[in-house]
C-alpha cells in the first residue's frame, strides 16, 4: 500500500504507515499478554524495542551527512525503507542468538506464530484504514487477510504450515496492491517467515 496520509503529534509528524505499525505492535502485544504467558509478550516487547531503535538510528547509516549537519534529525526522522530492513534483520538475528536462553517450547512457538501473523495482518488493516488507495486493493486486502488470518489461527495447528500459508496468501494479496511485490512489507514478510521457521526448528528439538 502507498502511504497517502500524515499525522501530527505535537511537533512530530508521522506517516500513516508508522502509526499503523505502532498500533499493530500494541494490539499484538496485548493479544499475546492475554493469550499466552507473560514471558512471550515480554519477548515480543523486547523485539519491538529493538526494531524501533534500529529503525530510528539507522538514519546514521542511510543519511550520515544529514545527521552530521543536524543531530536532531534523529528525533524527527528514521532510516526509511533500509531502516525497516535493518530493524527486521536485527530482530531476527537477536531472537535466533537468544534462542537457548529463551527456550522456545511449544507455547513459545505458538506465540511466535501468532505474533508474526497478527503483526502483519493488523498492520495491513490499519494501513488500509488510514490511507487512501484504490478501493479494489483495499477491499481485497481487508477481506482476504481477515479470512486468512482467522482460518490459520483457529484451524491450522502446525506452525510451519501456518506461516507458509499466510506468507503465500499475503504475497498474492500484495500483487494486487499499488506497489506490488516491491513494497518493504513484502520483504519483511519473507524475513518473518525465515524467523518463524527458525524458531519452530529450535522449538521442535525440545
Amino acid at each position: 500500500m502507498v502511504n497517502t496520509e500524515w499525522f501530527s503529534i505535537r511537533t512530530l509528524t508521522l506517516p500513516a504507515t508508522a502509526i499503523a505499525l505502532l498500533a499493530a505492535f500494541f494490539i499484538v502485544w496485548l493479544v499475546l499478554r492475554m493469550q499466552f504467558s507473560k514471558k512471550w509478550s515480554g519477548v515480543y516487547a523486547d523485539a519491538i524495542f529493538t526494531f524501533i531503535i534500529v529503525w530510528k538510528f539507522s538514519l546514521i547509516i542511510t543519511d550520515f551527512n544529514a545527521v552530521l549537519a543536524q543531530p536532531f534529525a534523529l528525533v524527527y526522522f528514521n532510516g526509511g525503507t533500509l531502516g525497516v530492513y535493518f530493524g527486521a534483520i536485527t530482530v531476527l538475528l537477536q531472537l535466533l542468538w537468544k534462542r537457548q536462553k529463551l527456550q522456545f517450547d511449544a507455547q513459545g512457538v505458538s506465540a511466535s506464530v501468532w505474533a508474526i501473523i497478527l503483526t502483519q495482518s493488523i498492520y495491513q488493516w490499519f494501513v488500509v484504514l488510514l490511507n487512501d488507495n484504490s478501493i479494489n486493493s483495499e477491499v481485497i486486502t481487508l477481506i482476504v487477510l481477515s479470512i486468512l488470518t482467522l482460518f490459520i489461527l483457529w484451524k491450522i495447528t502446525a506452525p510451519i504450515r501456518a506461516i507458509i500459508i499466510y506468507t503465500v496468501g499475503y504475497l498474492i494479496v500484495a500483487t494486487l496492491q499499488p506497489q506490488g511485490l516491491w513494497q518493504p512489507a513484502v520483504g519483511v514478510s519473507v524475513l518473518l517467515l525465515m524467523l518463524g521457521l527458525g524458531i519452530q526448528r529450535v522449538g521442535g528439538k525440545k
